[in-house]
């Protein structure tokens, strides 16, 4: 076992990590990260999950004892004491300790969180009033417990099933009150949040509505008039037809799922992107992929015949973000035509786990893989990176910005953002995209106004609504008072 020191019941030197205990190895990313693996027959993992992408051991001076027939890793943060009972880790054959305000403490596996200082959430669809957060790393504790057993690996840029054989990976951050050691734990075992697209923190008009091209131009129009800045506008559902005829469809209709434009509504989109590039606005489009790419969209040809398909005899390829084949050429003709218009990024806006809990032929939620390949997509031409969806936990702050979801605008709603983006930072999720003003209602100028400040000091001025004549969140038509003070907040 190459780089490896296999304890054999003699006292190890203290440069030697990982460390080999039987079936159970324990790395040590960093002084207070270690990674505690049980494996039949030694089968250890090396490749990366979506949560744990550096599984190498770290620079780190492990003290190695054996006393009364227990083993005894020390580090400056922790002290584990295991006994080779040739079973999976539990309460009885695994123990850590650390001080903590000048106390003892110690951890083993049946401990819970008590004092966990919060994470961020998936969605905040349909939200009115505060939810339960998710846990963060964060604790008053002084530890935190992420349990990788059984998850996807993430190889060769793929997703594979576990070997069975790889019976436990469980990851204990000791850090007593020392939070930023924690973070920069984080950090070397998930990696770090990528520097993300300048202009993805500045002003955005996002409206569910059926705009036309002119209808568009008008809006930036009123931008500009008005003194507001705008930096990306966002095409949400209508940018596309509705016409598919078969599908699992959503909110009991099988039009949210499309890729061909509307040139009804958008004669000459290229054209459109192109008069707003010039005027340094970006473009992002909605997308719900759900359904994938149908016989009535314009690509549908071109898609089976690169997946192998007969488009008039073989049926229907179903969404399949399990499949390599499938997703290369989904990716390619979903977007391609669009991205050679100049849209600059793409919103997945995936909702539909209800219908699709987890990945095909895996036991990973489409969210977090999406996310993964859209991410991946998105840096094609050398541009930074940049995501624009639902937060999918664990490793998912690789792929900023996040989209908060469809929240319902009020006071209670502002409170609990405020309070949901200071501890989302605790799972390293540290760009939202909130719908300033609240997706549904928030009718209230002040709370509106209010909402705006909170934006600037947020990573993003993005508004959002959804459709009805009153829902519209431009600035300067919610009053002249409302408009001189949200114009101070955007410049």
């Amino acid at each position: 076992m190459t780089g490896l020191f296999v304890l054999l019941g003699m006292v190890a030197k203290a440069d030697n990590n990982p460390i080999v205990v039987g079936n159970s190895r324990f790395t040590f990313i960093t002084e207070n990260l270690v990674r505690m693996e049980y494996a039949n027959h030694q089968k250890f993992l090396d490749d990366s999950t979506l949560f744990a992408v550096n599984r190498q051991a770290g620079n780190v001076d492990v003290k190695v004892e054996k006393k009364d027939g227990k083993y005894i890793f020390s580090t400056s943060m922790m002290s584990v004491e295991f006994e080779n009972d040739g079973f999976p880790f539990g309460q009885n054959n695994v123990r850590v300790s650390f001080e903590m305000d000048g106390k003892r403490k110690s951890w083993c596996m049946t401990d819970e969180q008590r004092n966990n200082l919060g994470g961020a959430v998936t969605t905040l669809d349909a939200i009115g009033s505060p939810i339960p957060l998710q846990e963060g790393l964060l604790s008053r504790d002084g530890w935190y417990l992420i349990n990788d057993t059984g998850k996807d690996v993430y190889k060769n840029g793929w997703l594979s099933v576990r070997d069975r054989d790889h019976v436990q990976d469980l990851y204990l951050f000791v850090y007593g009150n020392d939070y930023k050691s924690a973070l920069r734990s984080l950090k070397a075992i998930s990696g770090a949040v990528p520097m993300t697209r300048k202009y993805v923190h500045g002003s955005w008009y996002c409206r569910w509505w059926q705009y036309t091209a002119d209808d568009y131009r008008d809006l930036v129009k009123g931008y500009h008039e008005h003194d507001f800045p705008l930096d990306i506008m966002v095409f949400d559902m209508d940018w596309h037809r509705k016409d598919g005829k078969i599908g699992t469809g959503h909110a009991f209709t099988r039009g949210w799922t499309g890729y061909s434009w509307n040139r009804k509504l958008i004669p000459d989109p290229g054209a459109l992107i192109r008069e707003f590039h010039d005027q340094q606005i970006y473009v992002t489009i909605n997308e719900h992929p759900h359904d994938g790419i149908r016989p009535h969209e314009d690509v549908y040809r071109e898609f089976t015949r690169a997946l192998g398909i007969d488009a008039d005899k073989d049926p229907v390829p179903i969404f399949d973000a399990g499949d390599r084949k499938y997703m290369d050429a989904f990716m390619r003709y979903a977007h391609q035509e669009s991205d050679s218009m100049g849209v600059a990024f793409w919103w997945l806006d995936w909702q539909q786990d209800y219908a699709y809990p987890v990945v095909r032929g895996t036991t990973t939620k489409h969210l977090p893989w999406l996310n993964e390949i859209y991410y991946n997509y998105s840096k094609q031409g050398e541009l930074r990176g940049t995501g624009f969806s639902r937060w999918g936990g664990w490793g998912d702050h690789r792929h900023p910005i996040q989209f908060s979801g469809d929240a319902v605008g009020n006071w209670n709603m502002l409170n609990f953002e405020v309070k949901l983006t200071t501890t989302s930072g605790n799972a390293g999720c540290f760009f939202w995209a909130h719908d300033i003003g609240g997706f549904y209602d928030g009718l209230d100028s002040e709370l509106y106004t209010r909402w705006t400040q909170f934006g600037l000091l947020n990573s993003s001025l993005r508004i959002h609504s959804v459709v009805g004549d009153k829902m519209d969140r431009r600035p300067w038509l919610w009053g002249e008072r409302e408009e001189k003070a949200m114009r101070r907040i955007y410049h």
